[in-house]
């Protein structure tokens, strides 16, 4: 099964940034991402968050809804999470965080209690992959995020490569109850942030991130108290990664549909040039140590930027990136730039051995 379909299709005045998607208590897939309001840029005058649902595993999908909108005002995206625990999602956006209990169809406010690393500016899960609950060790049922802080006496410019890599870090939120107190783990590799994170089976957490360098290497980081405290590790020398990096999408495959097999699904533009294109599925076997299998899901000279995976309840994997209006090519303009498309595939496209 391989099928491709336009999610978010650019339109005047609204260009679609930064997607995240979960899959909520009730098998419902919850599409989200940024609508930047009269132009594309990180720095545009206005944002909204807005979502889609599908309750068929993404074949169909509901209208566009927006859960933040107020005329100029940025309302940016985070991270979102399904807590089993409590039947939540939670997002994590500009605006106030939202949080839903009946799957989707209704948002109330998420307010939290946020214990913030001194000398930091606090973390921000903006540009990261979505939130996971541990399954495995004393910290089962803990939900951990992927996130970025800043690490500053002098102010910071997004906008300047050598602040991005002098005062960027990445760092991890947590909760172990339920969403209702954050804390944040330690901060780490300097000059990275937008990452994604999974538990391996031993409860390992494999944390893989953005550099904002030209090394073409994707850096990883370590945690064996389950997203408390993560250690450096070296830079993945088998994924690609495009010039100043870009955000990606990881996602462990359910043991319970693939018979207890370890599967662990990376997907990001395979190009260590300066383009980000060639959408590439990197597959591995043992908690990401090896990517042994790959295959891409768009062509070279097809634009693949930012990118959200989950498995849905039927085994269906869900891509959801950034692209072109009709998937195709590459962006000439700031006209034709910012749409979302989605993915659906299986195990056996991918060509996973049984």
């Amino acid at each position: 099964m391989f099928a491709k379909r336009l999610l978010f299709k650019q339109k005047d005045h609204a260009f679609y940034h930064v997607p995240s998607i979960v899959i909520a208590p009730d098998g419902s897939v919850l599409a989200f991402c940024e609508e930047r309001w009269r132009s594309p840029c990180d720095d545009t005058g206005e944002c909204h968050i807005v979502m889609k649902k599908s309750t068929d595993h993404g074949q169909t999908w509901g209208d566009l809804i927006h859960l933040r909108k107020k005329a100029e005002e940025k309302h940016h995206m985070g991270s979102a999470v399904t807590d089993p625990a409590t039947g939540n999602v939670m997002l994590m956006c500009g605006g106030g965080w939202l949080k839903s209990g009946d799957n989707g169809e209704t948002w109330q406010e998420w307010r939290p209690t946020v214990n913030i690393i001194e000398g930091t500016t606090g973390n921000s899960t903006h540009g990261s992959g979505p939130g996971i609950v541990l399954l495995h060790g004393k910290n089962k049922g803990r939900i951990v995020w992927p996130a970025r802080t800043i690490v500053s006496k002098d102010g910071y410019n997004d906008s300047s490569i050598p602040d991005r890599q002098e005062k960027c870090f990445s760092s991890a939120m947590y909760s172990d109850d339920c969403g209702a107190t954050i804390h944040c783990s330690n901060y780490f590799l300097q000059g990275t942030g937008e990452a994604c994170l999974a538990e391996r089976l031993n409860g390992e957490l494999y944390f893989n991130t953005r550099a904002y360098f030209d090394d073409g290497r994707r850096y990883t980081a370590i945690s064996h108290d389950g997203g408390s405290h993560f250690s450096e590790g070296v830079p993945d020398g088998q994924l690609r990664e495009v010039q100043q990096g870009c955000n990606a999408s990881m996602v462990r495959y359910p043991q319970d549909l693939c018979g207890g097999r370890d599967i662990l699904l990376f997907a990001n533009p395979d190009s260590s040039g300066k383009i980000r294109e060639h959408g590439v599925v990197h597959v591995s076997f043992d908690g990401g140590k090896s990517w042994p299998l790959k295959k891409a899901v768009t062509r070279w000279g097809e634009w693949f930027d930012y990118s959200a995976m989950a498995v849905s309840h039927d085994g269906t994997i869900l891509l959801m990136y950034k692209t072109t209006p009709d998937m195709t090519g590459m962006p000439i303009s700031a006209d034709g730039c910012c749409s979302m498309a989605l993915i659906r595939f299986d195990l056996d496209w991918l060509e996973v051995p049984s």
